[in-house]
């Protein structure tokens, strides 16, 4: 009865997901602020707040850029608002639309369900899902997949565990949590490749896997993922309903500050934290699944964008006791990282290189999981595509990305 019910409540979600209609992005442009004082980046915070406007990126020094979603209504007002205040704007995307219908129809999903990993293209859950299973089929040896806990719309929160066997620490990445930055979850398939396809093959894979297990969770939120397929593309939260809107925001839902700096109480908003700490399944899979692990060694969460690889914490400018240790780390992995394709990352703790933000992944896994080594990502770009990168920028990304994991896990 209890797996009928489960069957019929999915098949419902997906196909009000399927029917509802879609978001559309048509004359909404990104424009980058540039804010060169103080007093200017308050008047731009003003504007955003008041006019309800998306922001996607944060400048915490003047002069640094600001990435603000302005819907076609108010471009023209946004533009001379901030003209007459001789406050920098440029636009970065003329039509978010039609970046977004680029993706989508160029997208090659085929009638069967593919069972190899692809890093050309952006793939759908379900494809995800299949790519898992083919490659467990491919490396039983070395592959076991469990489910870390199901989603309100009842969707597997899927982990793979990468291991040669016995007892070894545990390098964990999840992907996804946010559900429009698609550039993460693609760059967990590419981990899981590396690592099937290198060991026995390539001789520094092969030392990685003799000495640590990977749990990898490349998708770690379903229900917003596949909403950000069907309905909107810039869907951030999962799909929990609320008392007005839907979804929390699963990265300000850990018990690390709880409702403090960065997040919301407005269940409309995009940060909105929850009603209470782990109230989440999402978060509750990622704490469930680190806590059942004896020794985590590192934990790496993957977002985007920005390029940034940050350290504890976000709640607080107040630096972790190992700070200095983290930050040597870092350091290391960001300079392996740029050696790849020459891509420039930031490095340092989350509040000063980013922003304040309260009830991370990354701050509960360093204070409450007690891991040393507990990292965020902000991948590419810095903007020009945003949330809308580009496919072909999917292995070049996450050549890069695996080569700053590898140089940190071989700098602890």
């Amino acid at each position: 009865h209890d797996t009928t019910m489960k069957i019929v409540f999915t098949l419902l979600f997906g196909v009000a997901s399927l029917t509802a209609s879609p978001t559309t992005y048509h004359g909404y442009k990104l424009l980058s602020v540039k804010p060169r004082t103080h007093e200017e980046a308050q008047i731009v915070q003003h504007i955003v707040s008041s006019w309800l406007l998306d922001q996607w990126s944060w400048a915490k020094t003047p002069g640094a850029g600001v990435d603000v979603l302005v819907p076609p209504r108010l471009v023209h007002r946004f533009r001379n608002t901030l003209g007459r205040r001789h406050i920098p704007v440029t636009i970065k995307i003329n039509d978010v639309q039609t970046l977004i219908e680029q993706q989508v129809t160029n997208h090659k999903r085929s009638h069967t369900l593919p069972r190899k990993f692809d890093h050309t293209d952006y793939h759908e859950l379900d494809e995800i899902y299949s790519i898992l299973d083919g490659s467990v089929a491919d490396f039983p040896a070395l592959l076991s997949v469990y489910s870390a806990g199901e989603t309100y719309e009842g969707r597997d929160i899927r982990v793979v565990k990468v291991s040669t066997g016995g007892s070894k620490p545990v390098i964990w990445i999840d992907c996804g949590i946010h559900a429009c930055e698609w550039i993460s979850t693609a760059t967990c398939q590419y981990f899981l490749d590396q690592l099937t396809a290198g060991y026995g093959n390539d001789s520094q894979v092969t030392t990685l896997l003799d000495s640590y297990d990977f749990h990898i969770m490349p998708c770690t939120n379903p229900d917003g993922y596949v909403y950000t397929w069907t309905v909107d593309r810039l869907w951030r939260k999962n799909r929990v309903p609320n008392a007005e809107c839907h979804g929390v925001d699963c990265n300000r839902n850990f018990d690390s500050d709880f409702g403090g700096a960065g997040s919301s109480n407005n269940p409309c908003s995009d940060l909105y934290s929850g009603e209470s700490a782990f109230s989440e399944r999402e978060s509750q899979a990622v704490r469930g699944s680190i806590e059942a692990l004896p020794d985590v060694r590192m934990y790496f969460s993957l977002h985007s964008y920005s390029q940034l690889w940050m350290t504890p914490y976000g709640y607080t400018e107040q630096l972790p006791a190992n700070y200095d240790e983290q930050y040597r780390v870092a350091g290391v992995s960001v300079r392996a990282l740029e050696a790849v394709h020459g891509t420039k990352y930031n490095y340092g703790n989350i509040a000063d290189v980013i922003y304040l933000a309260a009830g991370s992944s990354a701050d509960w896994v360093y204070d409450s999981a007690k891991v040393q080594y507990s990292y965020g990502i902000e991948l590419r770009d810095e903007g020009d595509y945003g949330y809308l990168l580009p496919p072909e920028q999917i292995l070049p990304t996450a050549e890069e990305t695996w080569a700053g994991i590898i140089a940190g896990i071989n700098a602890i």
